[in-house]
């Protein structure tokens, strides 16, 4: 690993616990440990989540090396270990399909699935593919560095974001790249990237510098960028404006956020922004355009939500303070966010009470849960993939 990279690492672990950062002239880090992470109190129980089942993915990951999440497609759910696996589940059952495992790499990222494959990315700067029947490998690509964004497969295209602020656009079929886009990567960024969305034959993509950009999917040609963040302060730490978490598109906006910068309703087409307002997340959030609310994971881990028409307060939660919580997913009237404990919790939409918990594994919640029909697929770092019931309403 690089020495940004490095030093990216530690921040990430400092910065997700919610703990005060100092960097030295040697470049080592100490912390102020006086806050911990909130305990869990009880509430008033509205139902219980059940498991429908669960899998090994074989040796999991560092919470923050490993940046993996479930992929669906038709009756599969495809997923990924660290130590090279690469698995396929009956979405209902939980009966393995396949599995096929890619020797001498550590994978960091993906699962992008379409067309006919599975994409994941490595720590050793490779994008892979395997067919998405079990039948093997179908390409890899050497890119510049680490691999720590795949997005979807689609229009023939698969996108990678690597550690180095580049964006490498390629051909699914064959993996050859067919363009790159780079920004400027600051000295100091948050471990982790937004990961690159196919949008309406465009890609969507975040960078550690505070931009979102429309990029063309063909050639790579910018359309718009917009500003979320803009770096302030003396220290690089205090600098970071990295935009990294999950952006939902509501009525033809992006809803965006950066860490220690602002969150705001951008226009997919003009990247024109209908507002914005100060904000910190290096999570995302979740729409629901039904009932015109979007929830999104703070810096701090309180679970906030916003309208999306305007960005005004509707309420917060704080009952998850500094327990490094995952964007939510929405379904029906709640929000649902992982922690790092391995817990789930469902919040309220109306008010943002807790309605229910539960612990789905004893490793941290790798990434955003990822809902299909009425389940939600979890992958927490001790190598679980759990499938959950997402429906917690007595009579469910």
């Amino acid at each position: 690993m690089d020495h940004f990279a490095k030093i990216r690492y530690a921040l990430q672990w400092f910065a997700v616990a919610g703990l005060a950062l100092s960097l030295s002239a040697c470049g080592l880090f100490s912390r102020d440990e006086s806050e911990p992470p909130a305990e869990l109190t009880d509430f008033e129980v509205r139902g219980e989540p059940s498991e429908r089942w669960s899998a090994s993915l074989g040796r999991g990951g560092d919470r923050f090396l490993w940046e993996v999440y479930p992929a669906i497609e038709d009756d599969r759910v495809f997923a990924a270990g660290a130590d090279g696996r690469i698995v396929a589940h009956d979405r209902e059952s939980g009966a393995r399909a396949w599995q096929t495992r890619l020797d001498d790499v550590r994978i960091a990222s993906g699962v992008g699935v379409g067309e006919g494959i599975v994409v994941v990315g490595t720590l050793e700067g490779l994008a892979i593919a395997v067919s998405d029947d079990g039948e093997g490998e179908r390409w890899r690509n050497q890119l510049s560095s680490e691999v720590i964004g795949i997005s979807e497969v689609a229009s023939g295209m698969v996108i990678a974001r690597t550690n180095d602020g580049r964006v490498h656009a390629m051909d699914a079929a064959t993996g050859a790249v067919q363009w790159t886009a780079l920004r400027t990567t600051p000295a100091l960024s948050l471990r982790g990237a937004h990961v690159p969305q196919i949008v309406g034959g465009r890609v969507l993509a975040g960078f550690d510098d505070g931009r979102l950009m429309m990029l063309g999917l063909t050639r790579g040609n910018t359309l718009w960028e917009a500003t979320l963040g803009v770096p302030t302060g003396r220290s690089e730490v205090e600098r970071m404006v990295d935009v990294d978490g999950h952006i939902p598109v509501y009525r033809g906006a992006a809803l965006g956020v950066s860490y220690q910068g602002r969150m705001a309703a951008v226009d997919l087409n003009s990247g024109e922004l209908y507002w914005d307002r100060e904000f910190s997340s290096y999570q995302g959030g979740d729409v629901s355009i039904s009932r015109n609310v979007m929830v999104v994971s703070d810096a701090d881990s309180h679970v906030r939500a916003v309208d999306p028409r305007n960005g005004g307060d509707l309420w917060e939660n704080a009952g998850l303070r500094l327990r490094g919580v995952t964007a939510p997913v929405i379904h029906e009237g709640y929000a649902i966010v992982g922690d790092f404990e391995g817990y789930l919790h469902w919040l309220d939409l109306e008010d943002g009470e807790f309605a229910a918990r539960t612990r789905v594994a004893r490793g941290a919640v790798v990434a955003r849960p990822v809902l299909a029909g009425d389940t939600l697929y979890v992958i927490t770092d001790n190598g679980r993939l759990t499938a959950i019931d997402a429906r917690i309403d007595e009579d469910a």
